[in-house]
Order: structure tokens, then sequence, then C-alpha cells
């Protein structure tokens, strides 16, 4: 069209500027002259251009006609098409399209000129329909998913041409989880994945132990104390609800006085219940052993003719001959010989309290109430309850008294019932069983003294207490250790390790002196032995609380003692017991 325009525009020139004759020149033209004439310059008549010569060129043929219109394709004047030809080969484009998605096509020049140029596309774009070299459909929605590329694309699960990491194909499966089945899908595609189902049923062999599975349904399984189910070497399970076949025990007891329940691995799944049997006497278990007795268990009764002397038993031979000198009924035809004490006094330790706004020492005398052994001198010249006896009457009783050389006599201590007043009582066996000792004579030298570096716990600086212990000399008798229950001030005071001696006074013996009682009680009795609430300034308290070093005492010192590695405090008590008539009955 270019190409048109510009050979009109100098058809104009050439019509427009002539050859420049004037006119009415003899050169001029006349109208009416001759016919026109092609190559002259002047387009006239017919022609369409005038380029001056008869030659084909591309604007003007050889007949002065345009060249592009002229109905041929002259393409030795550079024609790419001809205008007026409309389809087939020679025809000019007026769009372009070679078919190839992956080309860009573009019209170049005008009308006779015109042709298709393509160029390759080469980057990526959504929606132009071509997928290029290089792109994929990662890059390009244009672009296909290709298997084996080497890149994991749109829709696929991974790629084979990825050989590890990220985006590469399983070829097994494998979860290192013994309690998944792994199973391959889609293998050799990119489609291939894993799954790993979880095992829920029990098999042996499997690697696995589910949940709900035990030891007894999948040997897989080990032995898990707590999951209600005994397994294995578990003698019970700890969440088996008690009293199940199977549950744990949490305490042990078959009901029988003579063995003791324990429970061995209490809170585990190897709990479990013996009962050995008790073989050695001790007080207070509900239990009498074999070869126990009522003198050193208390939960034996004492039984005639078991060889043992018990209880209210005179003697005790352990035969049936009823004719020798202890009867079948454990009497005897001795007459005993019984010193009932008329003093018993306090030595070691003393006894303190606070009394107004000072430490005082209460062994002998108190403000504002009686003194230790004050109470101790009350209790056994009166009888506060007008039951008709004294109120407080150790008693050693001899069966017989044998006072010669170094012979020994069968002892008992009683806290007996003897009758008020002092002058004429007449003893009996208390409520209290006895206790049964042997008593040695000594004709030389001591019979029972202090222990050494257990007296004398004053405060600094003060010696010893006064008075002294007076030790018991011969003639005299001491017996072995037992353990010896007195009352004080309406409590209960045990010493054990006791022993007791005492110088006699004539042959045969109308009294003894320089008795002593010598006995230990621990600092844990003494914690728990507590005065009753009416007793003057030390109501509630508990005995500890008197004794030097004793938790609350008020005394700057300590009285406390050792035996056999057992704190608490040794006790030492004087006392003198006239001779006194005794009754069986």
């Amino acid at each position: 069209m270019g190409t048109r325009l510009w050979s009109f525009a100098c058809a104009l020139a050439l019509i427009a500027c002539g050859d420049k004759t004037p006119a009415g020149s003899p050169d001029a033209g006349d109208p009416d002259g001759p016919t026109a004439r092609c190559g002259d310059l002047n387009v006239q008549e017919t022609e369409q251009c005038d380029d001056g010569n008869q030659e084909l060129d591309l604007v003007c043929d050889a007949t002065c006609q345009f060249t592009c219109g002229n109905g041929a394709l002259d393409t030795s004047v550079g024609e790419l098409c001809e205008t007026t030809i409309t389809t087939g080969a020679g025809a000019c484009p007026t769009t372009c399209d070679d078919g190839d998605a992956c080309t860009s096509d573009i019209l170049n020049g005008s009308e006779c000129t015109a042709f298709c140029a393509s160029s390759p596309i080469t980057a990526a774009a959504d929606g132009d329909g071509c997928c290029p070299a290089g792109a994929n459909a990662n890059t390009d929605n244009d672009c296909t998913a290709m298997c084996g590329n080497g890149i994991r694309e749109t829709g696929e699960v991974c790629d084979t041409g990825i050989t590890v990491g990220a985006g590469a194909c399983p070829a097994t499966c494998n979860d290192g989880q013994a309690c998944t089945t792994d199973t391959l899908m889609g293998a050799g595609s990119c489609q291939a994945t894993c799954t790993n189902t979880m095992i829920t049923l029990p098999i042996n062999n499997d690697g696995c132990c589910p949940p709900g599975a035990n030891a007894t349904n999948d040997n897989n399984c080990s032995a898990s104390c707590g999951n209600g189910v005994r397994e294995g070497n578990e003698t019970c399970d700890t969440a088996i609800p008690a009293g199940s076949a199977n549950a744990c025990p949490t305490v042990c007891n078959d009901n029988v006085a003579c063995t003791t329940n324990v429970l061995s691995n209490a809170g585990t799944c190897t709990a479990a219940c013996a009962f050995p049997a008790i073989t050695t006497p001790i007080n207070n278990d509900g239990c009498c052993p074999v070869g126990a007795n009522a003198n050193n268990d208390n939960n034996c009764t004492p039984v005639c003719l078991n060889g043992v002397r018990e209880g209210t038993e005179q003697c005790d031979d352990g035969n049936m001959v009823n004719t020798d000198a202890c009867s079948n009924t454990c009497t005897t035809n001795v007459v005993p010989t019984a010193f009932r004490f008329d003093t018993l006094r306090l030595r070691d330790p003393h006894a303190f309290v606070t009394i107004f706004i000072g430490c005082s020492d209460i062994t002998d005398t108190a403000l504002g109430g009686n003194g230790v052994n004050q109470q101790f001198a009350t209790q056994m010249t009166t009888d506060a309850n007008n039951d008709g006896n004294l109120d407080l009457s150790p008693t050693l009783v001899f069966r017989p008294l044998n006072q010669g050389g170094t012979l020994m006599s069968p002892t008992e201590i009683h806290f007996a019932e003897c009758t008020a007043p002092v002058a004429g009582t007449m003893c009996s066996p208390g409520t209290d069983p006895p206790i049964l000792l042997t008593g040695t004579n000594q004709t030389t030298g001591t019979c029972l003294g202090p222990i050494a570096g257990t007296t004398g716990h004053t405060a600094p600086g003060t010696g010893t207490y006064t008075p002294a212990i007076t030790q018991t000399t011969s003639p005299c008798f001491s017996t072995g250790t037992s353990t010896v229950s007195i009352n004080l001030a309406g409590v209960t005071i045990t010493l054990r390790d006791a022993r007791i001696a005492a110088t006699y006074t004539g042959t045969p013996a109308t009294g003894v002196v320089n008795g002593l009682l010598r006995g230990f009680i621990t600092e844990a009795d003494a914690n728990a032995t507590i005065f009753p609430a009416g007793t003057a300034i030390i109501g509630g308290r508990p005995l500890s609380f008197i004794l030097p070093g004793g938790a609350g005492n008020c005394a700057n010192h300590s009285a406390k003692d050792t035996n056999n590695g057992v704190v608490g405090w040794w006790f030492y008590l004087n006392f003198t017991a006239p001779r006194a008539t005794w009754s069986d009955n």
C-alpha cells in the first residue's frame, strides 16, 4: 500500500509539473493532440503510472500500469506476492500463523511485499500454547509433566530421573518402625509412594508389640508392669484391681499370731507376701513362740510343769512327781521370806523443773509440791485411795531365803498389796505378776554399785549429787538383769537391764539395808512416759522433761548416758526393807 501511494504521488507530480512548457508555446501539447504514449513521463488516459520508460520495475510495469495489482507475480522486481491473487501461491498474506505454537508469527511489509516472519519461542509463558525447550510443567502451564526428566512436576509424586534426595522415587519402603506394615505403591513410576500402616493385631515374630497386646498373646511383647496383665516373671500386676486374681498385695496378714507378716517388693509387679514363723520372744506381739515363757514374753501364759517358774508359781520342776519338793500344781511347802521397802530414794539422776523464775532441783524437795523422794515416802506410808492397802509396796520375796555363803535363792520382786497402816502391815501378791529372779549371795566385797561414768552429771563446778549413791556391801545378795517397772507420781517408769541388791541385817535376816536398784530408761521410753494432767508443775509433761538433757528440761547440764549404744539415763535408787509378813493367798 505504501508503494502504491508513493507511485500515485509521483504521477500527480508529473501531471502537475508536466514538461514545464508554457501554454500557447509551439511546443505545448495539444489537448486534442496525439494519443498518450507509455514512457513519456506523462500519465495519460489509461495509464496508472509513467516513469519515463517501458521497463518493468517494482512500481510501474512496461505498460504503465502499477506493478502491484497487475495480476502477475513479478518476483524479478521484488514482488513477494500479488494482491489480485486471492488464494494459493502468490496470494498476499493478511495474517500470519505457521501452525507451530512454539514460534512467534509477524506480518511484515505491505501489499505485494507483504510476508510472514516466524521466530522460535524460548521463554516460558503460561497460556501461549508453547512449551519451549528447557521449560517444564512447574514453570509453564503449557507443558505436560514428563516422568523421568529429573524434575518433580505438578501432578507427579516423585520423578524417576531423580536418584537421591527430595523428589526421588522410592524403590523400597521402610520407616524404621517395627509396628507399621510398609508397602510400595506405583513402583517404577512417578506416582510411586510408600504407605506405612499401623499394626493393630498381635502377631508372633513380627517384631511389633501393638497397643493392647501383651507377652501372653504376642511373643514380641515384654512383660510390662502396670498394664493390667500378669506376664513373664511377674507375680502380680499393679493395675489389676485389689481383690481380683493376680492383683498385687499392698498389705499382708495371714491372721496367725506367730508369724511375721512381710510384704516384699511393695509397689512392684513382684510384690509378694511372706509369713515367716516368729521364733524369738517379743513382748506385746501377740505370739508366744516355741521355747518362750511368761518370764521372757508377756504374750505367754504361765504353764505349770514346763520346768520354768512363771507368774504366781512357787516352783516348777517340770515333772509329774507330786511328792517331791514341788507339787504338780507348782506350789511348794517352803515358807517364803518377804522384805517390804520402807524407804526408796532416787539418788541419780536428779530431777529439775522451773518453779516461778528459776530452775529447781525437785529430787528431795519442791516449792509448791512434794519432791520425788517425798512422793515415794508418802506413797509407801499412806492409803490415799482408801482401799485398805498402802499405795506403794515394792517387796522382795525369797523362796526360800538361803542366806549363807554363796548360795542362790529364788527371788521375786512384787508390787504387793500390803495392808495399812505400816505398823503391823501384812503383804500378799498384787495384781501385777512378780518379776522372777535369782539372788546370789556374796560374803565379801561389793554386790552392786554404780557403773563408771554414769553418775554425777551435775552443773559445771558443782560436784556430784548429794547424798551419794549407797553401794551394796557384804554380806549381801544381787540378782541378774531384768525389766522392772515402778510407779512415780502416777506414772509407770520402766527400767531395763535392771539389777537389785541389798545387805542382810541379822541371821536370819530381819531386814535388808544398803539396797540398790539400778536400771536404764531409754530416751524414747522417757519421752513416751507422761505425767497425769493433775500432777503439780509437771502435769501432762513427759518424764524426759524433768531429766537433765531431756527435751525442754531447764537444767544447764545433761545427765544423759548410753547403754549398748542407746541414749537414755541410768537410774540409781537406794532402799531399805524390813521383814514383812507374807501370804500367797
